[in-house]
């Protein structure tokens, strides 16, 4: 963090707590890891051009170690803005609590072989302990940490990723690098490229039987770039509403930063990344200024692969649209949250994700309608749905007689105006306010843009016209008698 974004007087105790962190953190060494144990590194290249890149399981790390690296890490979130410093103060937090970390997370290091400074630190977290045929797709499962912030079901419509174990999909943890370390360091430009060639060098090797898929989310600018260097195959979703409550010290990274959902399949990197990494590795092979032109060379080599996660026909558009107040405040996003856990609950929305249903709730008209307002007329030509949020409504009809025939009594999280929705045909009833309702609009092209792709809505619509086309019909004739 830049102390000097905290000036006022009452928050010199704040900048000072930080700022020692921060160099705390800098003073930290790791020289025995530059040469672990035999058999306890899942990955270890020694001394390439001043560098040494070593992966480790949890199990390989003692507990000062942990603390140590959780230092480092809580330090590098200070420093770029991703925590809140006075929270951090106020806690007196040195370093993030290891009840957070997994026995199965591994670590990966890039360290100076000359004096075992931390140049980049990445993990690769296990996925919570679930039962073992458990999957994406069962809600009554603990969440993924990407999932706690974008909410339940984001990976849902992608190809594979849903129907993988969820125990062999793992998600990456956060990537830092030394922020004391300029972009001209040859060292901290070297760190990061080597944590990601042992990362992908690992995925496409040895773990790719045991992880086979890694998901987690990315800032747009610095870390996407950073992954599409490496050509990785991957899909990006845009369609989410991050949220971070105010009172976690990651609320900074979810409010200030543009952050979204990403994923990958390990057979995508054995297939496809192979030869940019022995391109990649050829450069780190080369000395000094050398070395680092070669580097910069590749960076104007990026390439987007296709990945396996992707849909044939493409990423549907409700889980690849940017909402229109994604960055906006906490308690804005939280208003958009719980208008999606309204929509979620009806009957008609219930396959939706939280990110699906929070964009579709963007792109819906709020409608206040009062006793006797006639929202529908019968005979009319509109062609767009009704969802009653709060409130009731009456569904009627008159017969020839004029003798008015009722054809159903509607609340919340029930629908009307399906029928025109789908067949573009005059509306069939009267639809008639009978308390104050709120209600939400979504007009025909709002569902052909962004519901196109969800089956289950189309199919639920469709059953709902069909039988309240023949409840219409049987009860204006019995009206007729």
């Amino acid at each position: 963090m830049s102390t000097e974004q905290l000036s006022a007087p009452e928050d010199e105790a704040v900048n000072a707590y930080v700022a020692a962190m921060i160099d705390a953190a800098a003073q930290l060494t790791f020289p025995e890891l530059l040469d672990p144990p035999a058999g306890a590194a899942l990955y270890h290249r020694r001394d390439r051009n001043g560098v040494t890149t070593v992966v480790l399981p949890t199990s390989a790390l003692s507990e000062p170690q942990l603390i140590n690296l959780m230092k480092y890490r809580l330090a590098q979130y200070v420093a770029i803005n991703f925590v809140d410093a006075r929270m951090i103060y106020d806690a007196r937090m040195q370093y993030e609590p290891l009840e957070r970390m997994s026995p199965r997370d591994i670590h990966v290091l890039a360290l100076s072989e000359a004096t075992g400074e931390i140049l980049c630190y990445a993990t690769i977290e296990a996925s919570p302990e679930a039962p073992a045929r458990t999957t994406l797709r069962d809600e009554d499962r603990p969440l993924f940490p990407v999932e706690a912030v974008h909410g339940y079901g984001i990976f849902n419509r992608l190809r594979v990723l849903p129907d993988l174990p969820f125990g062999k999909i793992r998600e990456l943890g956060r990537f830092v690098k030394n922020q004391r370390l300029t972009v001209l360091d040859e060292l901290g430009a070297r760190g990061p490229v080597e944590v990601g060639v042992a990362l992908f060098r690992l995925l496409a090797g040895d773990l790719r039987l045991e992880v086979e898929a890694i998901i987690g989310d990315l800032e747009e600018g610095v870390a996407r770039q950073n992954l599409e260097f490496f050509h990785v195959p991957m899909v990006v979703l845009h369609g989410t509403v991050p949220y971070e409550s105010e009172t976690s010290y990651f609320f900074p990274r979810y409010q200030f930063c543009t952050v979204y959902p990403f994923a990958t399949l390990s057979i995508d990197v054995s297939r496809q990344m192979v030869s940019r990494l022995d391109a990649i590795e050829a450069a780190l092979e080369q000395p000094g200024k050398k070395g680092l032109l070669a580097l910069f060379a590749l960076k104007r080599d990026i390439a987007h692969p296709t990945s396996n996660l992707e849909p044939s026909e493409g990423l549907a558009e409700l889980i690849d649209t940017n909402v229109p107040e994604q960055g906006g405040a906490m308690p804005l996003r939280r208003e958009m949250l719980d208008l999606a856990g309204k929509l979620r609950e009806t009957n008609l929305f219930s396959g939706l994700s939280v990110g699906e249903a929070a964009v579709l709730g963007t792109f819906m008209e709020r409608m206040d309608a009062q006793p006797g307002e006639v929202i529908i007329h019968q005979g009319d030509t509109s062609d767009c749905l009704f969802l009653i949020e709060s409130g009731r409504v009456e569904v009627q009809t008159f017969s020839r007689a004029g003798e008015k025939i009722s054809l159903a009594t509607l609340g919340a999280g029930d629908f009307v105006g399906e029928i025109a929705l789908l067949t573009g045909a005059p509306r069939t009833a009267d639809v008639v306010v009978s308390e104050p309702s709120a209600l939400l609009k979504l007009t025909k092209d709002a569902y052909a843009r962004y519901l196109g792709h969800a089956a289950e809505v189309e199919q639920r619509i469709t059953q709902a016209a069909l039988g309240r086309s023949v409840d219409t019909a049987r009860k204006a004739a019995e009206g007729e008698q």
